[in-house]
């Protein structure tokens, strides 16, 4: 590097340092919306812990919410707190995350609970998900948010997660209806990652689980039924292709489908579907080794 372009580079640093300094002492002063958006969008995708703590700190006040979203109309208006938490999931990092956890602890956020919806997207998007991440999971999945936390914990995919994921199909103290619709939608989109199959074959494999979990679980991943499932709605869930599961995820799903056709209980249409989809991996792996 010349001298020149490590000036250059360095002057860039200071003023990204600079800029970042104005933006976080707005928070404090700026009382128009927008503005006061734009810098907590700054901060949040910034990557610096000690400018996320301190939108974190203000994030807690119900004043600089006020701020951020007075309003119309005697309603909230939380499209701007939505483009705040949407860079905090862009950009995840220890910061974001201990903003998360302590905005799920702080009762002035928590006071509108379609706000946890936007921090719960903000904290999955941290990986790996810590212990205290996952403690929030467990807690929210059991006041409301269960369906919400399902499809976010899947795709996380790291082993603590899908620890908590796991317990969430595997409590029947849950509604059996709200854990199958679980299922489809967030098994659905990752039913070729390894890691997934592997938590399905877990569950599945439990005679303590019901019949009813068990097998929304397995047709998930063998038995794709997109009408029943969703109907018509708009931004379903899809799965991947199965010529995109690569050798250890065909190999977790032929093991999970012989395990499967082993069990009793298994309805004939779904032994069916299982038969039909190890064939399927088979000619798609004896093709990629043709090639």
């Amino acid at each position: 590097m010349t001298l020149g372009w490590m000036a250059a580079f360095a002057t860039s640093l200071v003023l990204q340092a600079t800029g970042l300094s104005k933006q976080v002492a707005s928070l404090d002063t700026q009382r128009d919306p927008a503005r006061l958006e734009a810098a907590a969008v700054a901060i949040a995708s910034s990557g610096n812990a000690e400018a996320i703590d301190k939108l974190a700190k203000h994030l807690r006040q119900q004043a600089f919410l006020g701020r951020l979203d007075p309003g119309q109309h005697g309603e909230s208006d939380r499209d701007r707190l939505l483009h705040i938490f949407r860079a905090l999931a862009d950009h995840p990092n220890a910061a974001t995350e201990a903003l998360c956890v302590a905005l799920a602890r702080n009762a002035e956020f928590t006071s509108m609970p379609e706000r946890l919806n936007l921090l719960l997207n903000a904290l999955a998007a941290v990986r790996p998900m810590s212990k205290e991440a996952a403690a929030i999971f467990r807690e929210t999945s059991r006041s409301g948010y269960l369906e919400v936390n399902g499809p976010l914990l899947a795709r996380n995919t790291s082993p603590v997660a899908l620890k908590v994921l796991e317990e969430l199909f595997s409590d029947e103290s849950l509604r059996t209806e709200q854990r199958v619709d679980m299922a489809h939608r967030s098994l659905l989109p990752l039913r070729t990652t390894p890691a997934i199959v592997s938590m399905c074959g877990r569950v599945t494999g439990s005679p303590l689980v019901s019949r009813q979990v068990r097998a929304a679980i397995a047709e998930t991943l063998f038995d794709y039924q997109a009408r029943k499932w969703f109907g018509v709605a708009r931004n379903q869930p899809t799965p991947p292709e199965w010529k995109s599961a690569n050798e250890p995820a065909r190999n977790a799903l032929r093991s999970l489908g012989k395990t499967l056709l082993s069990q009793s209980d298994v309805a004939a249409n779904l032994r069916t579907a299982i038969l039909n989809t190890l064939a399927q991996l088979e000619v798609e792996g004896n093709d990629e080794v043709q090639q």
